[in-house]
Protein backbone atom coordinates (compact mmCIF):
# COMPACT_ATOMS: atom_id res chain seq x y z
CA UNK A 1 0.00 0.00 0.00
CA UNK A 2 1.28 3.43 -0.71
CA UNK A 3 1.14 6.40 0.99
CA UNK A 4 0.74 9.95 -1.09
CA UNK A 5 0.79 13.30 -0.35
CA UNK A 6 -0.49 16.15 -2.65
CA UNK A 7 2.15 17.78 -5.10
CA UNK A 8 1.77 21.66 -6.33
CA UNK A 9 3.61 20.83 -9.73
CA UNK A 10 2.46 21.19 -13.53
CA UNK A 11 1.76 23.41 -16.24
CA UNK A 12 0.56 25.58 -13.34
CA UNK A 13 3.48 26.15 -11.14
CA UNK A 14 5.95 26.08 -14.04
CA UNK A 15 8.86 28.45 -13.17
CA UNK A 16 7.05 29.81 -9.63
CA UNK A 17 5.90 28.51 -5.83
CA UNK A 18 3.91 29.03 -3.18
CA UNK A 19 5.03 27.47 -0.55
CA UNK A 20 2.38 27.78 1.42
CA UNK A 21 1.04 24.92 -0.67
CA UNK A 22 4.25 23.25 -0.09
CA UNK A 23 3.92 23.63 3.58
CA UNK A 24 0.79 21.83 3.49
CA UNK A 25 2.28 18.86 2.25
CA UNK A 26 5.47 18.87 4.43
CA UNK A 27 3.11 18.79 7.44
CA UNK A 28 1.38 15.63 6.21
CA UNK A 29 4.70 13.70 5.15
CA UNK A 30 5.63 14.33 8.74
CA UNK A 31 2.62 13.21 10.82
CA UNK A 32 2.02 10.00 8.57
CA UNK A 33 3.60 6.79 8.66
CA UNK A 34 5.54 7.84 5.40
CA UNK A 35 5.39 8.88 1.71
CA UNK A 36 5.69 7.12 -1.06
CA UNK A 37 5.75 9.79 -3.64
CA UNK A 38 3.45 13.06 -4.69
CA UNK A 39 0.41 13.10 -6.91
CA UNK A 40 -0.11 16.58 -9.16
CA UNK A 41 -3.84 18.19 -8.05
CA UNK A 42 -4.03 18.39 -12.15
CA UNK A 43 -3.28 14.83 -12.18
CA UNK A 44 -5.49 13.01 -9.87
CA UNK A 45 -7.22 10.84 -12.30
CA UNK A 46 -3.25 9.89 -13.28
CA UNK A 47 -1.67 8.59 -10.18
CA UNK A 48 1.21 6.11 -10.80
CA UNK A 49 -0.41 3.62 -8.56
CA UNK A 50 -3.11 2.52 -6.40
CA UNK A 51 -2.46 4.20 -2.73
CA UNK A 52 -3.79 6.56 0.11
CA UNK A 53 -3.87 10.09 -0.88
CA UNK A 54 -4.02 12.64 2.04
CA UNK A 55 -6.50 15.42 0.50
CA UNK A 56 -5.43 18.28 2.74
CA UNK A 57 -4.94 20.83 0.80
CA UNK A 58 -7.10 23.43 -1.52
CA UNK A 59 -9.01 22.81 -4.26
CA UNK A 60 -9.57 25.25 -7.12
CA UNK A 61 -11.81 25.15 -10.46
CA UNK A 62 -9.11 23.23 -12.66
CA UNK A 63 -8.63 20.36 -10.13
CA UNK A 64 -8.50 17.05 -12.01
CA UNK A 65 -11.93 15.61 -10.23
CA UNK A 66 -12.85 13.30 -9.10
CA UNK A 67 -9.93 11.36 -8.38
CA UNK A 68 -9.00 7.89 -9.68
CA UNK A 69 -10.72 4.96 -8.25
CA UNK A 70 -7.67 3.66 -7.69
CA UNK A 71 -6.74 6.43 -5.06
CA UNK A 72 -8.22 6.36 -1.24
CA UNK A 73 -8.18 9.60 0.12
CA UNK A 74 -7.82 10.50 3.21
CA UNK A 75 -10.28 13.74 3.91
CA UNK A 76 -8.62 16.16 6.48
CA UNK A 77 -8.48 19.75 6.74
CA UNK A 78 -10.08 20.01 2.75
CA UNK A 79 -10.81 23.18 1.22
CA UNK A 80 -12.77 23.97 -1.42
CA UNK A 81 -12.45 27.48 -3.10
CA UNK A 82 -15.44 28.86 -4.64
CA UNK A 83 -14.68 29.02 -8.04
CA UNK A 84 -14.08 25.23 -7.66
CA UNK A 85 -17.78 24.38 -6.11
CA UNK A 86 -19.26 23.52 -9.62
CA UNK A 87 -17.06 20.79 -9.99
CA UNK A 88 -16.10 19.26 -6.44
CA UNK A 89 -19.52 19.32 -5.67
CA UNK A 90 -21.18 18.40 -9.18
CA UNK A 91 -23.39 15.03 -8.44
CA UNK A 92 -20.69 13.22 -9.84
CA UNK A 93 -18.49 15.09 -7.47
CA UNK A 94 -21.14 14.55 -4.52
CA UNK A 95 -21.43 11.10 -5.00
CA UNK A 96 -17.62 10.39 -4.76
CA UNK A 97 -17.12 12.51 -1.47
CA UNK A 98 -20.39 10.78 0.21
CA UNK A 99 -18.57 7.86 -0.45
CA UNK A 100 -15.77 9.01 1.64
CA UNK A 101 -17.62 10.98 4.14
CA UNK A 102 -16.77 12.39 6.67
CA UNK A 103 -15.36 14.80 5.24
CA UNK A 104 -12.67 16.91 7.98
CA UNK A 105 -12.63 20.51 6.23
CA UNK A 106 -10.06 23.18 7.39
CA UNK A 107 -13.03 25.85 7.56
CA UNK A 108 -15.97 26.01 8.59
CA UNK A 109 -16.65 27.89 4.99
CA UNK A 110 -15.92 24.68 3.18
CA UNK A 111 -17.60 22.62 5.67
CA UNK A 112 -21.11 24.55 5.16
CA UNK A 113 -20.96 23.90 1.42
CA UNK A 114 -20.35 20.42 2.14
CA UNK A 115 -23.09 20.03 4.07
CA UNK A 116 -25.72 22.11 2.00
CA UNK A 117 -24.63 19.21 -0.45
CA UNK A 118 -25.94 16.53 1.96
CA UNK A 119 -22.45 15.71 2.55
CA UNK A 120 -21.17 14.55 6.55
CA UNK A 121 -18.38 16.86 7.24
CA UNK A 122 -17.37 18.47 10.08
CA UNK A 123 -14.26 20.89 10.75
CA UNK A 124 -11.48 19.48 11.37
CA UNK A 125 -9.18 22.60 10.95
CA UNK A 126 -5.64 22.73 9.51
CA UNK A 127 -2.43 20.49 9.61
CA UNK A 128 0.11 23.17 10.02
CA UNK A 129 -1.75 23.90 13.03
CA UNK A 130 0.23 20.78 14.46
CA UNK A 131 4.05 21.63 14.39
CA UNK A 132 6.41 21.40 17.50
CA UNK A 133 6.03 24.63 19.43
CA UNK A 134 9.52 25.90 19.67
CA UNK A 135 11.51 25.41 23.21
CA UNK A 136 12.00 29.59 23.67
CA UNK A 137 11.85 32.48 22.02
CA UNK A 138 14.92 34.12 20.66
CA UNK A 139 17.26 36.89 21.99
CA UNK A 140 17.28 40.11 19.79
CA UNK A 141 14.90 38.53 17.69
CA UNK A 142 13.59 39.51 14.02
CA UNK A 143 10.29 41.10 12.96
CA UNK A 144 8.71 39.19 9.66
CA UNK A 145 6.24 41.03 7.65
CA UNK A 146 5.47 38.04 5.26
CA UNK A 147 3.26 38.90 1.75
CA UNK A 148 1.30 42.42 3.03
CA UNK A 149 -0.14 44.20 0.44
CA UNK A 150 0.52 48.05 0.42
CA UNK A 151 -2.24 48.74 2.98
CA UNK A 152 -1.14 46.02 5.31
CA UNK A 153 2.37 47.40 5.47
CA UNK A 154 1.19 51.13 5.37
CA UNK A 155 -0.79 49.77 9.03
CA UNK A 156 2.10 48.46 10.36
CA UNK A 157 4.28 51.26 12.63
CA UNK A 158 7.55 52.60 11.22
CA UNK A 159 9.51 51.76 14.26
CA UNK A 160 8.23 47.99 13.81
CA UNK A 161 8.27 48.63 9.76
CA UNK A 162 12.02 49.84 9.59
CA UNK A 163 13.59 46.97 11.35
CA UNK A 164 11.10 43.91 9.63
CA UNK A 165 12.60 41.27 7.35
CA UNK A 166 10.45 41.43 4.27
CA UNK A 167 9.68 37.97 2.96
CA UNK A 168 7.08 37.14 0.26
CA UNK A 169 6.72 33.25 0.72
CA UNK A 170 3.64 32.94 -1.63
CA UNK A 171 5.13 34.38 -4.75
CA UNK A 172 8.81 32.70 -5.24
CA UNK A 173 10.10 32.83 -8.88
CA UNK A 174 12.88 30.82 -9.83
CA UNK A 175 13.74 28.66 -12.75
CA UNK A 176 13.14 24.75 -12.36
CA UNK A 177 11.73 24.87 -9.36
CA UNK A 178 11.55 20.62 -8.72
CA UNK A 179 8.98 19.57 -5.68
CA UNK A 180 12.57 18.58 -3.91
CA UNK A 181 13.65 22.03 -3.91
CA UNK A 182 10.18 23.91 -2.95
CA UNK A 183 9.85 20.98 0.29
CA UNK A 184 13.74 21.80 1.43
CA UNK A 185 12.69 25.69 0.84
CA UNK A 186 9.63 25.28 2.89
CA UNK A 187 11.64 23.50 5.59
CA UNK A 188 14.62 25.78 5.86
CA UNK A 189 11.76 28.70 5.61
CA UNK A 190 9.71 27.13 8.78
CA UNK A 191 13.15 26.94 10.90
CA UNK A 192 13.69 30.15 10.63
CA UNK A 193 10.30 32.00 11.62
CA UNK A 194 10.97 29.16 14.29
CA UNK A 195 14.63 30.30 15.67
CA UNK A 196 14.16 34.00 14.69
CA UNK A 197 10.93 35.50 14.16
CA UNK A 198 9.99 37.56 17.48
CA UNK A 199 6.96 38.37 15.66
CA UNK A 200 5.73 37.53 12.29
CA UNK A 201 2.57 40.53 10.93
CA UNK A 202 1.27 38.68 7.65
CA UNK A 203 -1.96 38.66 5.50
CA UNK A 204 -1.05 34.64 4.52
CA UNK A 205 -2.63 31.97 6.17
CA UNK A 206 -0.42 29.55 5.71
CA UNK A 207 2.53 31.54 7.02
CA UNK A 208 -0.30 32.52 10.03
CA UNK A 209 -1.10 28.91 11.33
CA UNK A 210 2.39 27.94 11.29
CA UNK A 211 4.13 30.13 13.10
CA UNK A 212 1.05 30.21 15.57
CA UNK A 213 1.28 26.23 16.10
CA UNK A 214 5.68 26.67 16.85
CA UNK A 215 4.80 29.54 19.30
CA UNK A 216 5.51 32.87 17.62
CA UNK A 217 3.30 36.16 17.87
CA UNK A 218 1.11 36.41 14.66
CA UNK A 219 -0.54 39.98 13.89
CA UNK A 220 -2.76 38.71 10.69
CA UNK A 221 -3.83 41.75 8.10
CA UNK A 222 -5.99 41.48 5.72
CA UNK A 223 -8.71 43.25 3.24
CA UNK A 224 -11.29 44.95 5.39
CA UNK A 225 -13.76 44.14 1.88
CA UNK A 226 -13.16 41.02 2.25
CA UNK A 227 -14.95 40.33 6.03
CA UNK A 228 -16.78 37.19 4.37
CA UNK A 229 -14.20 35.12 2.84
CA UNK A 230 -14.27 31.93 4.54
CA UNK A 231 -10.59 31.02 3.84
CA UNK A 232 -9.24 33.24 6.49
CA UNK A 233 -12.23 32.56 9.16
CA UNK A 234 -9.80 30.16 10.57
CA UNK A 235 -7.16 32.61 11.38
CA UNK A 236 -9.88 34.88 13.32
CA UNK A 237 -11.38 31.84 15.13
CA UNK A 238 -7.34 31.80 16.45
CA UNK A 239 -6.21 34.69 16.76
CA UNK A 240 -9.18 37.04 14.61
CA UNK A 241 -8.13 39.57 12.03
CA UNK A 242 -7.20 43.20 11.63
CA UNK A 243 -8.68 44.93 8.38
CA UNK A 244 -7.51 47.44 6.46
CA UNK A 245 -8.42 49.46 3.27
CA UNK A 246 -6.47 49.36 0.34
CA UNK A 247 -7.46 52.87 -0.78
CA UNK A 248 -4.98 55.69 -1.06
CA UNK A 249 -6.72 57.30 1.50
CA UNK A 250 -6.69 54.14 3.94
CA UNK A 251 -3.01 53.89 3.31
CA UNK A 252 -1.95 57.55 4.11
CA UNK A 253 -4.50 57.52 7.39
CA UNK A 254 -6.73 55.69 7.55
CA UNK A 255 -5.02 52.45 8.63
CA UNK A 256 -2.70 54.46 10.20
CA UNK A 257 -5.79 55.50 13.29
CA UNK A 258 -6.62 51.45 12.80
CA UNK A 259 -3.18 50.95 13.59
CA UNK A 260 -3.14 52.12 17.36
CA UNK A 261 -6.13 49.76 17.60
CA UNK A 262 -3.67 46.48 16.87
CA UNK A 263 -1.96 45.14 19.50
CA UNK A 264 1.99 44.70 17.88
CA UNK A 265 3.33 42.98 20.97
CA UNK A 266 0.95 40.18 20.98
CA UNK A 267 1.75 36.86 23.32
CA UNK A 268 2.14 33.34 21.38
CA UNK A 269 -1.46 31.44 21.37
CA UNK A 270 -1.33 28.56 23.98
CA UNK A 271 -2.75 25.85 21.58
CA UNK A 272 -1.19 22.16 22.50
CA UNK A 273 -4.76 20.98 23.63
CA UNK A 274 -6.03 21.84 20.21
CA UNK A 275 -2.64 20.26 18.54
CA UNK A 276 -3.45 17.25 20.39
CA UNK A 277 -6.69 17.24 19.24
CA UNK A 278 -5.81 17.55 15.57
CA UNK A 279 -3.40 14.87 15.06
CA UNK A 280 -5.08 12.30 17.05
CA UNK A 281 -8.24 13.09 14.15
CA UNK A 282 -5.72 12.82 11.54
CA UNK A 283 -4.64 9.69 12.94
CA UNK A 284 -8.28 8.55 12.86
CA UNK A 285 -9.00 9.77 9.49
CA UNK A 286 -5.88 7.81 8.14
CA UNK A 287 -7.00 4.30 10.00
CA UNK A 288 -10.68 5.08 7.90
CA UNK A 289 -8.62 5.72 5.14
CA UNK A 290 -6.77 2.06 5.19
CA UNK A 291 -9.33 0.22 6.30
CA UNK A 292 -11.33 1.70 3.25
CA UNK A 293 -8.32 1.28 0.98
CA UNK A 294 -8.00 -2.25 2.03
CA UNK A 295 -11.65 -3.27 1.17
CA UNK A 296 -12.35 -1.28 -1.68
CA UNK A 297 -9.11 -1.25 -3.83
CA UNK A 298 -7.25 -3.45 -2.90
CA UNK A 299 -9.55 -6.24 -4.33
CA UNK A 300 -9.72 -4.24 -7.67
CA UNK A 301 -5.61 -4.32 -8.00
CA UNK A 302 -5.35 -8.07 -6.79
CA UNK A 303 -8.68 -8.16 -10.55
CA UNK A 304 -6.69 -6.86 -12.53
Amino acid sequence: MKIYTIEYSGKSFAGWANLGDDIQSLVAKKLLPRVDGGVSRERLQQPDGPGIISMNGYFLGGVDWPPAPELQPLFFAFHVTPGSVAKVCSPEGVAYLKQHEPIGCRDRGTMKILQSHGVDSFYSKCLTLTLPRRTAPPKNGRVYMVGLSAGGESAVPRSIRKKAVMVDQAKLRLPDLTHELKENLSEHLLDTYSRTASLVITSKIHCAMPCIAMGIPVVFLYDKTKRDDYRVSIIKDLIGIQYVGESRLDRLLFNRLRSREIDWAPEPLEFEEEKLKIREGYQAAFERAVASYQARVEPLSDNS
